[in-house]
């Protein structure tokens, strides 16, 4: 009987001791962001305001093609005109590479980046490899967090943000 019991409890243990030492996610909805100021690709000041409904962010160069792809061709104010911003964590990225590359090939891109240098905004962010975020919000408060792996759902998104 009492193998029994020690077995049982070992199986229960195994089961459940992962799930009290698993992380919470750090952003969930009905979380609220704080307001930002930060540069984008041009050392120019933006912010993450109330008036912004869809912050899509990457942390990989994947993930980063998604977004080239999908809004490349559109003017440069198409995601503020759609309350959307697009911010990227470089802060992996060696400082050599990213001042002489990186950086260089995204001004070329119409649309405004914002640049996490060092991981301080966005090291509570969830992402997924060669997925782009899609946080939902409403006056800086989380209503949704999705994962886009399409140009076309990344457009989407941005629609939905700018019918809102």
């Amino acid at each position: 009987m009492n193998q029994r019991l020690i077995f049982a409890v070992t199986i229960l243990l195994q089961l459940l001791l992962p799930l009290a030492f698993a992380e919470k996610p750090a952003l969930d909805p009905g979380d609220e962001l704080a307001a930002f100021a930060i540069n984008d690709q041009h050392g120019q000041p933006v912010e993450l305001d109330e008036d912004v409904r869809l912050l899509m962010f990457s942390r990989d160069m994947g993930a980063n093609k998604l977004v080239k792809k999908a809004f490349l061709e559109r003017p440069g104010d198409y995601l503020p005109q759609h309350h959307a911003v697009y911010m990227i964590d470089v802060s992996g990225m060696p400082t050599f590479v990213t001042k002489t590359f990186a950086i260089p090939k995204m001004q070329k891109y119409p649309y405004r980046i914002f640049l996490d240098r060092d991981a301080s905004l966005t090291a509570g962010l969830p992402s997924r490899k060669k997925r782009v975020t899609l946080v939902r919000l409403d006056r800086l408060k989380v209503t949704g967090i999705d994962y886009a792996d399409t140009a076309d759902e990344l457009t989407r998104a941005v629609e939905a943000a700018a019918a809102q």
